[in-house]
């Protein structure tokens, strides 16, 4: 690479790649000659990569003649990266569906302003975790435009200038650590319980109940599970997955690829479902894999010495995990069990009736049970500030319009925001870092303090106590157009 930098452009369907020589000369890979799949053509081409790379004057002519011969053109044999797609088992294979395939085009004039563009200047490079890391495009166009030349980079290292040379340097810490999956369970045909624990037998971070844990279980899938444990425990983190067949496809590779032994990447312990341990009682409603978090909530509240009851809903015994861990459990007197099929079925207005001052209720699981608890919890006097629940995905959104409004920052800044773009895109463009993660205003990190203005609340996770202060600034927007909000940035 010269002066650290490489540089990807595709057009979505006619991939070009460019990396810029150490002489300063551009080749053309076209992609496929470094592809995994088409090793033959890497190696018998090798010389005239290397002539392109050190005899610069020499790269037009010779990316004209691998133009004429046909090189990087759609071969029927290798299969793109978007000829082939995430199969049920988690696998991926050719599709079965039509794709859109052309040859070689060399009269196009691409230009990189035009076009998708990946640019990776080193100084603008993700950090080297695996871990989802924002790029912004202006940015890297930037940065491309203001590179020097070979001739100026050799000049300004022959004059001991040695600002051109980036150093990779970072002042945060790593968001993920490497973790060793010390046990996998199986607890039922599709719910398997999983621990993590340091290669060392070190202790853990602390926790509290109600976290969670980001999971990079492959490169494209990141994904987020309860922490099912034992807060008080720290030899170990624990969670548990249920294998969705009609999910997008992070369980079902999961399921699939770890097995015990495996060295995992998984995020320090996030927790925006946090307990009030002042309650005076506390009502725990799990449905389905929503019993994880709380299991930890049990046991926080049994090492308080505090009342609770914990009220496990599923369709059937025999897709419900955790029943033997639960069995088990010293507060196992406390939960009670409702399984569709034996005719038990969880009659929640009994179940939360008698409400007195004081009393909190926690619930997690699928959208339609989450309703019916909290549904009941409201007839039976519980207030908004005292109804807890947790979402696995986004519920369906109502058809909102969005318009333009104004962020007024601490500062005196007013940035804004236009009907096309999130609150959070804008803080971004204007260097403003705010943590972002599922952009759906579920998890509730881009949370922030309210100061002034009428909001648009869009989220899942505040409380309407919580919507007189704060906002989710992935979703929420300003209840009018043209409105302005004040925001504690």
């Amino acid at each position: 690479m010269f002066n650290g930098y490489e540089i990807w452009k595709s057009d979505s369907q006619q991939c070009t790649s460019y990396r810029i020589g150490t002489l300063g000369g551009a080749m053309c890979g076209r992609c496929m000659k470094t592809c995994p799949w088409n090793l033959e053509g890497l190696f018998a081409e090798a010389p005239f990569r290397w002539a392109a790379s050190n005899v610069p004057l020499a790269a037009p002519l010779l990316a004209r003649l691998d133009d004429a011969l046909g090189n990087g053109s759609s071969r029927d044999a290798k299969k793109w990266w978007w000829d082939i797609e995430l199969q049920g088992d988690g696998s991926y294979r050719p599709t079965v569906h039509p794709v859109n395939r052309r040859a070689l085009q060399t009269g196009l004039d691409l230009k990189f302003e035009d076009q998708t563009l990946a640019v990776y200047p080193a100084p603008l490079a993700p950090h080297p975790w695996p871990y989802p890391f924002p790029m912004d495009r202006e940015e890297g166009i930037k940065a491309y435009e203001n590179m020097v030349s070979a001739e100026e980079y050799k000049r300004r290292i022959a004059a001991g200038d040695m600002s051109v040379v980036h150093r990779y340097t970072s002042d945060t810490a790593s968001p993920v650590m490497r973790l060793n999956l010390s046990k996998v369970e199986a607890m039922t045909g599709d719910v398997t319980k999983y621990e993590f624990a340091t290669e060392g037998g070190l202790p853990l971070p602390e926790w509290s109940a109600g976290a969670h844990l980001d999971i990079l279980v492959s490169p494209e899938f990141l994904r987020q599970y309860s922490m099912s444990g034992d807060p008080a425990d720290r030899s170990k983190f624990q969670i548990g997955v249920l294998r969705e067949g009609e999910g997008r496809g992070g369980s079902a590779l999961m399921h699939r690829i770890f097995t015990e032994g495996r060295k995992v990447f998984v995020s320090y312990p996030i927790n925006h479902f946090e307990l009030d341990e002042s309650a005076s009682k506390t009502f725990l409603m799990g449905g389905g894999i929503g019993i994880t978090p709380m299991i930890a909530f049990a046991h926080r509240l049994h090492a308080l010495g505090r009342d609770f009851a914990l009220h496990y809903s599923c369709s059937s015994r025999a897709t419900a995990g955790y029943l033997d861990d639960l069995a088990k459990m010293p507060w196992a007197g406390r939960v009670h069990y409702h399984f569709s099929d034996e005719g038990s079925r969880a009659d929640l207005d009994e179940a939360l009736k008698g409400y007195t001052s004081g009393q909190h209720i926690y619930t997690c699981g699928p959208e339609r049970y989450m309703d019916g608890v909290i549904d009941a919890a409201t007839r039976q006097g519980f207030p908004d500030e005292a109804r807890h629940l947790e979402h696995f995905s986004a519920p369906k959104q109502p058809e909102y319009e969005n318009h333009a409004f104004t962020l007024k920052l601490k500062d005196g800044r007013a940035l804004h925001v236009p009907a096309d773009k999130s609150a959070t895109d804008v803080l971004a463009e204007n260097g403003i870092h705010v943590d972002v993660k599922c952009s759906d205003g579920i998890c509730g990190v881009c949370k922030c303090g309210l100061i002034s203005g009428e909001v648009e609340h869009r989220d899942f996770v505040l409380s309407a106590k919580q919507r007189e202060s704060e906002i989710i600034l992935c979703q929420s927007r300003a209840a009018e157009a043209g409105g302005t909000l004040k925001i504690a940035l």
